[in-house]
């Protein structure tokens, strides 16, 4: 990885959408596909009570996938503190092994979770 990835955190069992009634990433959505060092917009819609900043993190699948939960995650934090009232956020893709187990994760300390799609990402340009 390189410095780009700010922060890398492991996470057992990680519920695939809890709180999804007060938030709904809306981009990524199917089929996405990113590649290292773009820049993409994520977006959210808000459909209740959202105060605390978001954090935004790429994150990977590194289980099982079967069973109820997401198994483990990677996450590399890619925004944080961002104003929920704004609804996006820019970010850059971190230079990442391409994949297809990849998806977006929305979070606040409310506590607050929310998964995108899954999404692709490419090899490098």
């Amino acid at each position: 990885m390189d410095a780009k990835v700010d922060e890398v955190l492991m996470h057992s069992d990680s519920p695939a959408f809890p709180n999804a009634d007060r938030l709904e990433i809306t981009c990524p959505g199917d089929d996405a596909v990113w590649s290292p060092g773009e820049e993409v917009d994520v977006t959210w819609n808000l459909r209740g009570d959202v105060r605390q900043p978001l954090d935004v993190a790429l994150v990977r699948q590194t289980a099982d996938q079967s069973g109820p939960s997401f198994g483990q995650l990677d996450f590399f934090v890619v925004a944080s503190g961002v104003d929920p009232a704004k609804k996006r956020v820019t970010i850059e893709v971190p230079d990442v092994p391409p994949g297809t187990d990849y998806a977006i994760s929305v979070s606040s300390a409310d506590p607050l979770t929310v998964y995108s799609q899954a999404l692709t990402i490419t090899a490098p340009a």
